[in-house]
């Protein structure tokens, strides 16, 4: 069943049309889905959209960040990441046959928000919120899952899927399965919703949490995609739908964390070229860029990516938010 919602940031229920799309990502189903703009605010967001009971049948059985991976595949993640971001990497062209399958691991460096908080002395439990399996987490990998940051610091996690929770209650992680389940007298040093706010029915909900959790001096970071972003403007549809919600721009973000009393500590957007190669593969971009597959061509592409990252152009986003008191 799919519900119209008006926005959640401003309640207005007057939109205009941006794109439609089905799901070419996991092929879950035919429907088509629409993003809309707020006429008001300019926030954009999936309308009509899967009820919250629902959503859970357009994820695939296998999504990615909700499944558990070997120790062998996170070591070697970890170790190709490192090394075709480095200089090193400039033999791998006379390695033809290689190089193109360590082209999803070519990635801009940066550090790891969390690691940096708590690495400086700041204190506090860390909470995880859309941490699926607590094995992988997206741009970090397995170096900056709660199952690692576990080594280090208390951690916890928000996580919808049952089969996930499993796997994080066996490694000694408390997990709860939403947010009305988090003790309201919880409180956490660092909070990190790392590409899941896309996901949500109400990201207002989700800062007003925030707000209420973060202890004096704590820190939230939001990762989601940007679709402000160069990729979005070659094409409005490159999204994951109908699981992506919400299409945040650099702006929303901000005025969200306005409304909820929270400054930006900093902000920055970032692509990879693998991002464009996945577009092309499921039709949602031109196949031109199938063309960047060799890891010299990719590795060019990713320094020209780098200037529209400084701009602003990023096709992700990471922003790190303060209670401004």
């Amino acid at each position: 069943m799919l519900e119209n919602v008006a926005c959640d940031f401003c309640g207005s229920d007057e939109t205009v049309f941006v794109t439609q799309q089905g799901d070419k990502l996991h092929n879950t189903t035919d429907e088509l889905f629409t993003i809309v703009k707020c006429a008001q605010c300019g926030l954009h967001y999936t309308n009509p959209r899967p009820e919250q009971s629902e959503i859970g049948r357009y994820y695939s059985e296998f999504y990615a960040f909700h499944a558990s991976e070997s120790k062998f595949k996170r070591l070697f993640s970890n170790i190709a990441t490192k090394f075709v971001n480095s200089p090193l990497s400039v033999v791998l062209n006379i390695f033809p046959f290689v190089a193109p399958r360590l082209v999803p691991y070519i990635k801009p460096t940066i550090n790891d928000p969390v690691i940096d908080y708590y690495s400086n002395g700041s204190v506090g439990d860390f909470l995880d919120i859309g941490c699926g399996a607590g094995i992988f987490a997206h741009f970090w990998g397995g170096k900056g899952a709660v199952v690692e940051y576990q080594k280090l610091f208390n951690v916890y996690g928000v996580e919808v899927s049952s089969r996930a929770r499993d796997v994080l209650n066996a490694s000694g992680i408390e997990a709860w399965e939403d947010l009305d389940s988090v003790p309201k007298d919880k409180q956490f040093g660092m909070i990190r919703m790392n590409w899941s706010l896309e996901h949500v029915h109400s990201p207002a909900q989700y800062f007003k949490f925030l707000y209420d959790h973060l202890i004096s001096g704590g820190r939230a970071m939001i990762s989601v995609p940007n679709y402000d972003g160069m990729i979005y403007k070659l094409a409005p549809d490159c999204v994951e739908l109908p699981i992506h919600l919400y299409h945040f721009r650099p702006i929303d973000i901000k005025n969200y964390a306005s409304r909820f009393g929270f400054k930006v500590v900093s902000l920055r957007t970032f692509s990879y070229p693998y991002m464009y190669i996945e577009a092309s593969r499921t039709g949602l971009l031109t196949n031109v860029f199938s063309d960047i597959v060799s890891f010299k061509k990719a590795k060019q592409f990713s320094s020209v990516m780098e200037i529209f990252d400084k701009s602003g152009l990023g096709n992700d986003m990471i922003v790190i938010l303060e209670i401004d008191n």
